[in-house]
């Protein structure tokens, strides 16, 4: 037979962080909770998660008899090396994105405590979770004492902050649950919801995901609103601004998983301008395979860098943009005609620096603000040329453009 004791010693010697015992069953308040949620819309276009109900079944069948969830925790925080390029562009990626998909990594892991188990009790029934099965794994990792939820959603830790990957293991193993320990609480403090750009918690413990950048980079599909656009910041893939605001953050630790470290991913930002000269999607797939990153395609990226170009970006963003209006596939087209819709209104704003004679003044001082032969070129002058640029490539992919939805983007970015 196995203790325990046994499991979480090996988990431990594996790099797990944090190991505990829940009982199997429902929890009635998580799917109620669930339920109401997925009938106010709030999952957007999650189609899948709709079927809970007949997956929990389906779960049912493969594994009768549960008796306990096996809860495991991985720490997944690195410091990371804050850099970035010159031009200042490129796009943040969320932490969780910035090594290698931990999918990959923990259901190996996972794989060596379940032959770990069965060395030593080969009768067990196991069954491995890694955010793919219709369990809620926070809740479990709550009541086998991992930490509690707090206001954003995100389990919380007093040994790891909110910096855990959670994992599972379903057995028929009968072992007495551990005792969920007091971890604290968010208390009075709403941090998160302040700071979340879209506002998308809506009430503590509530998200909506029609709001939420990191749903709308990762899991969203089509276009991305006109009103969330602007709020996207510089985030292309993801979003932490709630993690990264959250008190608990002081209780973070270096992630002693080398796989997760950026080194052996994608980093921690992306070159916005780069992400264009990617032409397919095989090419796609073999820069970030084994990244978090392909859980968003290749257009769905490339939208992402669109409107984050469209927020941070400067001239040399018009050459790029313009390119990809006229040669992508129409969610690329619509998010690079606002990207230039912006840049247009942005760039073309600035008075040239001068150096003016004194009849010059005289003049500057009548006609404010014009440009004059006597300026000189500078970034204010470029920016002149580049807002023009950008309007110029609307006006000229109106002229070829069939798409309606892509017309209609021109048109607006045309105002």
């Amino acid at each position: 037979m196995i203790s325990p004791e046994e499991i979480g010693t090996f988990a431990r010697r594996l790099g797990f962080d944090a190991f505990g015992i829940a009982p199997a069953g429902s929890i009635p308040h998580a799917e109620a909770e669930f339920q109401s949620w997925i009938e106010a819309g709030l999952h957007g276009s999650m189609k899948y998660l709709e079927n809970y109900a007949e997956r929990k079944k389906e779960l049912e069948r493969e594994l009768p008899g549960a008796k306990n969830v096996l809860v495991f925790g991985a720490s997944y925080y690195t410091a990371g090396e804050t850099k970035t390029d010159s031009a200042g562009l490129t796009g943040r990626v969320a932490r969780y994105a910035w090594g290698k998909d931990y999918h990959l990594v923990i259901r190996e892991k996972l794989k060596a405590v379940e032959d770990f188990i069965h060395s030593k009790a080969p009768e067990a029934k196991c069954l491995t979770c890694v955010d793919t099965r219709p369990i809620f794994e926070r809740s479990y990792a709550e009541l086998a004492g991992l930490g509690f939820r707090g206001k954003h959603t995100n389990l919380l830790s007093r040994e790891f902050g909110p910096w855990l990957f959670l994992s599972e293991i379903i057995t028929d193993l009968d072992f007495a649950p551990d005792k969920s320990a007091d971890h604290g609480s968010c208390g009075i403090c709403t941090d998160c919801l302040g700071i979340c750009p879209t506002r998308a918690i809506v009430e503590p413990g509530k998200i909506d995901a029609r709001k939420c950048i990191a749903y709308l980079t990762i899991e969203h599909k089509g276009v991305i609103p006109r009103e969330i656009r602007p709020l996207m910041g510089d985030w292309v893939f993801g979003c932490d601004a709630c993690l990264n605001v959250c008190p608990f953050t002081r209780f973070s630790k270096e992630s002693t998983w080398k796989e997760f470290h950026p080194s052996s991913g994608a980093g921690e930002r992306l070159g916005l301008l780069e992400l264009f000269k990617i032409k397919t999607n095989g090419e796609y797939e073999s820069r970030f395979s084994d990244t978090p990153l392909l859980r968003a395609t290749r257009k769905m990226m490339l939208r992402n860098a669109a409107v984050v170009l469209g927020n941070i970006g400067g001239t040399e963003a018009v050459p790029v943009l313009a390119k990809a209006l006229l040669e992508e596939v129409p969610l690329v087209k619509i998010h690079a005609a606002w990207a230039l819709g912006q840049l247009s209104a942005k760039l073309e704003v600035s008075l040239p620096f001068c150096s003016p004679s004194a009849g010059a003044l005289g003049q500057l001082s009548a006609k404010p603000p014009i440009s004059l032969p006597f300026c000189s070129p500078s970034a204010g002058a470029l920016g002149r040329i580049g807002g023009e640029e950008a309007r110029r490539a609307l006006e000229s992919a109106l002229q070829s453009e069939t798409n309606s939805e892509v017309r209609e983007e021109i048109l607006l970015g045309l105002q």
